[in-house]
């Protein structure tokens, strides 16, 4: 999935039951976490890109597309 230009996926656990989030903000960042519901799990995936967001570099587009 995807959401402001940065790509997320949610999986369901077997063990321990619940979901498990993955956002990969560039080449080495990557952030992980778990969930009891795939709405929490999107919510919290969705948090941690909007946090990453305001902590890039003005000037950045991740969509390689030069705005301006």
């Amino acid at each position: 999935m995807r959401y402001k230009g940065y790509e997320y996926n949610v999986v369901q656990t077997a063990n321990p039951t619940g979901w498990k989030w993955t956002v990969r903000l560039d080449e080495t960042r990557t952030r992980v976490g778990t969930a009891f519901s795939r709405d929490s799990a999107i919510v919290f995936a969705e948090r941690a890109i909007e946090k990453a967001a305001k902590r890039k570099p003005a000037g950045r587009n991740r969509g390689g597309v030069e705005h301006g």
